[in-house]
């Protein structure tokens, strides 16, 4: 099967519906720049980070609950007029496509210096907006295929990082990861069901080392995806159960990289070289 525009309209379809839903979902639990209303930031060893804060924008931020809303909606609105644009064929889409990826990851930035979400879960909004440059479907399959490589190269040099820094041998690993990622919830709750199973898990250490096993395995499989296409669609299946996991066990949602999904569903359609 050949790669079509239809199908990169699809993408761009599923790309705007998987931006809707979390951005209403983020809306809903209040994340948002005008929502936290921010008051201080945290810096960290970032060098884009660093010089984006020598222009002092976060301050004028922090000041500015009107800038603050203003930024906010761009944020929104930009990757739905990139969704339009490229499904209607319009000549803005490069234009759209280029100002999405530079604005999220000016806006993302400075959102994660503002709150304690990690700047790592919304990277799909950085890079994805940027196969919708694509002018046809020739040029969109190679972008899409890039985007594809970033993604295996995401959870393959994470699995790489754990077997090398020794954590993969460390059977206490798991345990004591969930005692530092949940102290104020099991402080705060300690009677619920489900600080009852963290609780079972962090006493349990070669149960949970099983999961922590098993997940650095799971992203080592990932590996398969730079010899073959063909085995993309159990790599969707596999990123689903890591997103799952890592959610009820650890509490970090990535349902935000789900539009990188795209790149692996599509990856069976071929080129025309015709």
């Amino acid at each position: 099967m050949l790669l079509t525009n239809k199908h990169t309209k699809q993408y761009a379809v599923f790309y705007a519906i998987c931006f809707v839903v979390c951005s209403f979902w983020h809306f809903y639990l209040g994340r948002t720049l005008s929502s936290i209303s921010p008051i201080f930031f945290l810096n960290r060893l970032d060098i884009s980070l660093n010089i984006l804060l020598l222009t002092n924008i976060q301050h004028y931020i922090i000041e500015n609950k009107w800038l603050q809303i203003c930024l906010d909606f761009v944020y929104f609105l930009l990757p739905i007029l990139l969704a339009y644009s490229f499904i209607k064929n319009k000549n803005a889409h490069k234009f759209f496509a280029i100002s999405t990826s530079l604005f999220s990851i000016v806006y993302l930035l400075l959102f994660s210096i503002f709150s304690i979400i990690s700047i790592e879960v919304f990277i799909a909004w950085m890079f994805v907006p940027l196969v919708f440059y694509a002018s046809n479907s020739k040029s969109f399959y190679f972008m899409m295929h890039i985007l594809r490589l970033l993604f295996l190269l995401f959870f393959l040099s994470t699995a790489i990082w754990k077997i090398s820094t020794g954590a993969f041998f460390n059977i206490e690993q798991m345990s004591a990861i969930l005692q530092i990622q949940h102290p104020a919830y099991l402080a705060e709750n300690p009677n619920t069901f489900y600080a009852k199973v963290l609780n079972f898990y962090i006493k349990n250490e070669n149960i949970s080392y099983l999961f922590y096993a098993s997940a650095t395995l799971l992203e080592l499989s990932f590996l398969i995806g730079f010899f073959t296409k063909k085995y993309d669609k159990i790599l969707i299946v596999f990123f689903c159960l890591f997103l799952t996991f890592d959610y009820f066990l650890m509490g970090i949602n990535y349902t935000q990289w789900l539009p990188f999904m795209g790149c692996l569903y599509f990856s069976k359609y071929k080129l025309d070289e015709s």
